[in-house]
């Protein structure tokens, strides 16, 4: 073939129109290995999609003769060559996986990255040569390695994935994590396994991987991990257990609403929220138990529950000796919504903790937010301009029924010295008994 056709070939192959590339493939044919490759591997170059697809599919027709130029392809100064060269030696397939590691040069590095590319679409039968790379001295490499391991959904891949959630290096560890994400379901035993056998910083790791299998007889073990394994690891066991929704799940979860570490009673309580189950006998039991720590969270899961039917629980914690407590059982009540909560409310405007006064200042607002309008455009009642008068301590417009305003906490209605009777604000005397205010 003349230089003058090879030039029109290269064109035509390289075409956008595919009927043209079409026919330049058909030509192609007729040449030689020694000189269709050298043209095929120039256009590896491109960075057209469709005109790659045709290229790789004319490559595989040479088969392991075309293994010499995609390995050299390999070393080019090219990304896009590089990448493929790659893509076309990743679909030869295992058959071919042998001889193309014995053309591999050595101590290339960026031939040994995308060989490593290469290997993560070549399935099972690069197991050996992945876990091989796993120990390369590049950091580069390894983790390309690694990463490229979640494309070989294959048992022995996963058993070596987890040996790396050994290592000090956090980056291999998170990468070995990344890969077993996508893969770990092809060997769930071994991932079991490695719960009990496993160091404190892989356990981390591999918590996280079983919460996917949310099965009952992890729960018990999930909680010896609670008990015994590092702060990082409690927690983690923790989340994986709110994904089985067994009640014995639910049980343990709510326990450690009473846990001495402040941490784990706050994961147990967004655990429990997680988890869906919403009101509970073990709910209902903590807001009545001794421990303090266990009643604040349980009404505050409650209130979140918005359960009409959980509102007389709820208002006997109003009366709980600490002021945590109340405080919860007033923002709880807020979020259950129910108008009839605004009385018990009100009353919690005298307590004695000014974080139990906010609360319920919060709380009657919410209240105050959901009430029924009866036409369009109306104001709540208490609201209106007519039944609204200012507070003689802060000056806010509050209603003229209050006790309390919402905003100072101060009272509204004084009453006389003399006879008791409510004054209202503004008065020089009592109207009763005549004695000046």
């Amino acid at each position: 073939m003349s230089k003058i056709d090879v030039a029109k070939l290269r064109r035509e192959l390289a075409s956008e129109k595919s009927d043209i590339r079409k026919a330049a493939f058909s030509e192609l044919k007729s040449l030689a290995v020694e000189e269709a490759m050298p043209i095929l591997t120039e256009l590896l170059n491109c960075k057209n999609d469709d005109i790659l697809a045709d290229v790789s599919k004319a490559m595989l027709n040479y088969k392991d003769e075309a293994l010499p130029w995609l390995v050299k392809a390999l070393t080019s100064d090219t990304w896009n060559m590089r990448r493929g060269a790659s893509m076309v030696l990743g679909r030869l397939g295992p058959g071919s996986l042998n001889k193309l590691m014995s053309m591999v040069p050595e101590n290339e590095e960026d031939v040994d990255y995308w060989m490593v590319q290469t290997l993560g679409n070549m399935g099972g039968e690069a197991v050996q040569y992945l876990v091989r790379i796993f120990k390369h001295p590049s950091q580069k490499i390894r983790l390309a390695a690694i990463r490229a391991a979640q494309n070989i959904n294959d048992p022995r891949m996963v058993v070596a994935l987890l040996h790396l959630l050994e290592e000090q290096n956090w980056p291999v560890r998170k990468a070995a994590f990344d890969s077993l994400e996508k893969i770990h379901l092809c060997n769930p035993k071994a991932v079991s396994e490695a719960l009990d056998t496993s160091t404190d910083e892989a356990k981390f790791w591999i918590i996280k991987l079983l919460a996917d299998q949310a099965t009952p007889d992890l729960v018990p073990r999930f909680a010896r991990i609670v008990e015994t394994a590092p702060m990082e690891s409690k927690l983690e066991a923790i989340k994986a257990m709110a994904m089985v929704e067994n009640s014995e799940a639910h049980r343990l979860l709510v326990s450690y609403l009473a846990h001495k570490s402040w941490i784990i009673r706050k994961t147990a309580a967004d655990s429990i929220w997680a988890q869906g189950i919403g009101v509970s006998e073990e709910l209902i039991s903590a807001i009545r138990g001794a421990n303090v720590d266990a009643r604040y969270w349980s009404v505050k899961l409650l209130g979140q529950s918005r359960e009409p039917k959980i509102f007389e629980e709820i208002v006997k914690c109003l009366q709980d000796s600490q002021s945590a407590v109340r405080s919860a059982t007033c923002q709880a009540l807020g979020s259950l919504g129910d108008k009839r909560a605004l009385a018990p409310l009100m009353t919690m405007l005298n307590d004695e903790s000014e974080d139990v006064r906010t609360a319920a200042i919060l709380s009657l607002s919410q209240l105050g937010e959901r009430d029924e309008i009866p036409a369009k455009n109306a104001l709540p009642a208490h609201v209106r301009k007519e039944n609204m008068s200012s507070c003689p301590n802060c000056g806010k417009m509050v209603g003229r029924n209050f006790s309390f305003c919402p905003f100072c906490l101060e009272h509204l209605r004084n009453a006389c010295r003399s006879c008791g009777r409510a004054i209202e604000a503004g008065w020089k005397g009592c109207p009763d008994c005549g004695a000046p205010l």
